[in-house]
């Protein structure tokens, strides 16, 4: 079975509520949070990594451009989900081609995290679940008793002060300095891998939590209604 598509304008109504939620107006999604995501698209169709010294596995790091001119892209659940992680770098200060760069090498691994991220128990449902309901996720400590942690945290490592990297170890990046993302299955391992990291190797990370942000997703996505391009509607 093939997978379900979406048009741009739908994958834009589902981001913008995603991020939104309740604390804002959420009828028209506004003119620069579309511009953000567009400038974005653009980046990750002319960036050209080819040359770099490990390219991505990935071409891109949301959805191929169409085959046709002018014909509109189709997106999927997880391309979404990516533009997501996309915005969330954006707001925590990554310039856009270094979150296109990022996502290039991150999206085999969010891919293939996709489908679990979406399973049992709801993050975005408000509710605490119990451990023992769930023996195979890692759980938490929470009032006396042990919760479930559906939680994904990556931890992601940006280097802008390339001057402190051993000149050995520089290489001849054709993008910004990104060291490798470790992914924590829920706050007890992020605890561990924060231990580790700061402060002797790192003393600023950037932590993004990936499992509410793939439901929520999700969740919008199945309510989006058909928007053609230009005319969009809430």
């Amino acid at each position: 079975m093939s997978e379900e598509t979406f048009g741009r304008g739908q994958v834009e109504w589902a981001l913008w509520r995603s991020f939104a939620r309740a604390r804002l107006n959420t009828g028209d999604v506004p003119q620069i949070f579309r511009t953000r995501i567009k400038r974005l698209l653009d980046v990750d169709r002319d960036l050209d990594l080819s040359g770099a010294e490990v390219p991505p596995e990935a071409d891109h790091a949301f959805a191929a451009p169409p085959s046709v001119e002018g014909a509109e892209a189709e997106y999927e659940a997880v391309d979404a989900f990516c533009l997501a992680i996309a915005l969330d770098l954006l707001d925590s200060g990554f310039k856009q081609s270094e979150i296109v760069f990022l996502m290039r090498y991150l999206r085999p691994e969010l891919e293939e995290r996709f489908p679990a991220l979406l399973g049992r128990p709801s993050l975005i449902d408000r509710q605490r679940h119990r451990a023992e309901d769930y023996p195979d996720l890692p759980s938490y400590e929470n009032l006396g008793h042990r919760d479930a942690d559906r939680r994904l945290f990556v931890v992601l490592q940006k280097v802008e002060l390339t001057e402190i990297i051993p000149a050995s170890a520089r290489g001849r990046p054709t993008g910004p300095v990104i060291l490798e993302p470790v992914f924590c299955d829920g706050a007890e391992a992020l605890g561990s891998a924060l231990h580790e990291i700061m402060p002797d190797r790192r003393r600023a990370v950037t932590v993004l939590e990936l499992a509410a942000t793939a439901q929520a997703v999700q969740a919008w996505l199945a309510q989006a209604p058909i928007i053609r391009r230009g005319r969009p509607k809430a």
